[in-house]
């Protein structure tokens, strides 16, 4: 993605919240109004940007994963094999271990004591 498009809908005063729009260089349509709107809290979610350019800037960049979201839809819309898969699942019910479905800890990021290590 190299280009996002925002635009600002309206200021809803009760809800302190920005109503926005977006379209990308990816998504099918330049045009933010082809989609839906979402509502941001600037004050709670960006208390750091205060001037308005500073706002565009955060709404912009929550805008990215919104438009790659709006992508990934189109794709699997234009994917119907993808799409069979989803709607055979229409119907299915399972059980599921838990212990079965959640990772094991990572040793990642663990300590190693160099006078342990064989070289």
């Amino acid at each position: 993605m190299n280009t996002i498009t925002v635009k600002i809908i309206a200021w809803e005063a009760d809800g302190q919240s920005l109503v926005c729009k977006f379209a990308s260089d990816e998504t099918a349509s330049s045009n933010p109004d082809d989609y839906n709107s979402f509502s941001f809290q600037p004050k709670l979610m960006w208390p750091h940007a205060t001037t308005a350019d500073a706002v565009l800037e955060e709404v912009a960049r929550a805008g990215v994963s919104i438009c790659e979201e709006i992508k990934t839809s189109e794709d699997l819309a234009n994917n119907p094999t993808e799409s069979a898969v989803y709607s055979g699942l229409s119907g299915t019910e399972q059980t599921f271990n838990v212990s079965d479905i959640t990772p094991t800890p990572s040793t990642e990021g663990q300590q190693v004591d160099p006078d342990t290590v064989e070289v």
